[in-house]
């Protein structure tokens, strides 16, 4: 499942508006859901999860490579108290590298800058 958007097969009406309740949004034009309410992820994956009967995942999305990946490939999954959210994370190579700290401070910049040409 993709936090910017995902396609879920018919509900039915109740469980459409039990989703939508709890954060979801359903964009009509192109027909997918997506979290408008990131604080309740956890929540709707559990939901979804039992909906669909299958577990459900988000990608994490490295914030230094920008590459996706699974909270399931991570050495501390069983241990850490945020997975799946925020859906950022750093993952598997890049967290070998010697320079992360370094990188992780200059992305971050790059992204701020970014964010201050579109304002």
């Amino acid at each position: 499942m993709n936090k910017d958007g995902f396609k879920l097969p018919y509900l039915g009406r109740s469980k459409f508006i039990e989703l939508m309740k709890m954060g979801l949004e359903f964009e009509r034009g192109r027909n997918i859901f997506y979290i408008r309410d990131l604080n309740r992820a956890e929540e709707i994956k559990d939901s979804l999860s039992e909906i669909l009967n299958q577990e459900i995942a988000f990608p994490q999305t490295c914030l230094i490579c920008g590459k996706e990946f699974l909270c399931l490939e991570c050495k501390y999954y069983e241990t850490c108290s945020s997975r799946d959210l925020p859906f950022h994370c750093v993952c598997k190579k890049c967290s070998t590298q010697s320079d992360l700290y370094k990188r992780y401070v200059k992305k971050t910049k790059d992204e701020q800058i970014r964010t201050d040409l579109k304002l």
